[in-house]
């Protein structure tokens, strides 16, 4: 792609920019930062989510050689015009976007006239702090911690559920003739009826199976087959690691409210509950950081949580503006 095109610029309305990002990604030239883009803007807001979804599922109806063809001739019209120099952040490039998104839907409408219904997309978001848990429309819950955004696209074929950030738990109903997919940057999960939970965390996906059989298929490397008790992480390079097994008591305690540790350091301790505060809870001496802790924590009760550190660890806890910081109690 020529490097004088322009991303869409924030006030682009998410039908343009999803115009342009579809382009990009059926290019196949998307490099880290592109992808990173992509995910930051997909993660920004429900709408984005639900314009560019509504997008790939035309496209998905479509021929794919047409798909290509659409993409290449808008890819060519951007070239001329950044050539002539007249592509900017609004105005041209916007329309440029608009006439793509409008050449795909009718070129779908036209080849699928009267078989094809667009999507019913639906979000679902968490605030900081906040525990949601959804009935989907066949009868499976997803199960949203804190901070978590999903968008959920049922069709006849398929059920698919987009992780966009955070963390969600799935109790899926059974339907062998209709998998139920999560889609995340990194990863694809499929089930048919299982109960199991998927986190985005830090450009890190990690899937956790509670019951049932789930396949993993990272965007690098063969998939990989999960059973009852099983864990795989995905890095940001869609390479999985090797299964292993995990305790659900601990992983899956934010599900009753609580956080669960064993031997922890005490710095990934407070990176962990720290997703629940909204004031967080800071060391003043980083060298407290590898400080083992074991113990379970109440995640809607940050000042417990403060008052129980502080006491295991002989700890004097003072509040600022933005902040709680943990420190070594001075000696008397």
């Amino acid at each position: 792609m020529d490097q004088r095109l322009k991303r869409p610029a924030n006030e682009t309305p998410p039908d343009d920019a999803a115009a342009y990002w579809h382009m990009r990604k059926q290019s196949g030239s998307m490099d880290d930062d592109e992808r990173a883009a992509l995910t930051q803007w997909l993660s920004s807001s429900p709408e984005n989510a639900r314009a560019f979804a509504v997008l790939e599922r035309m496209l998905e109806a479509a021929d794919c050689h047409a798909q290509t063809l659409l993409a290449s001739e808008f890819e060519r019209d951007l070239t001329i015009q950044s050539e002539r120099g007249v592509i900017k952040r609004s105005g041209p490039f916007m329309k440029i976007a608009a006439t793509l998104a409008a050449a795909l839907i009718a070129a779908v409408i036209a080849i699928f006239a009267g078989q094809y219904r667009a999507p019913d997309v639906i979000a679902y978001e968490t605030a900081k702090g906040s525990h949601q848990t959804v009935t989907l429309e066949d009868g499976s819950a997803a199960e949203l911690n804190t901070d978590t955004r999903i968008m959920v696209d049922y069709e006849k074929s398929r059920r698919a559920v987009t992780l966009l950030s955070g963390e969600a738990f799935f109790n899926v109903e059974k339907d062998k003739s209709r998998p139920f997919l999560v889609k995340s940057d990194q990863a694809e999960v499929v089930v048919t009826g299982t109960s199991f939970s998927v986190s985005d965390l830090k450009g890190k996906l990690i899937v956790r199976v509670l019951t049932g059989v789930v396949d993993v298929i990272p965007r690098e490397g063969p998939a990989s087959t999960l059973l009852a008790g099983d864990m795989i992480e995905v890095g940001e390079d869609g390479r999985a690691g090797a299964i292993a097994r995990y305790d659900p008591s601990m992983a899956l305690a934010w599900r009753s409210g609580k956080a669960r540790f064993h031997d922890q350091p005490l710095g990934e301790v407070l990176d962990t509950l720290n997703r629940y505060f909204e004031t967080p809870i800071e060391l003043g001496d980083r060298s407290l950081a590898s400080l083992p802790v074991t113990g379970e924590f109440d995640i809607r009760d940050r000042d417990t949580a403060v008052t129980a550190l502080a006491l295991i660890f002989n700890l004097e806890s003072e509040e600022e503006p933005a902040r709680i910081v943990l420190k070594p109690a001075e000696i008397k």
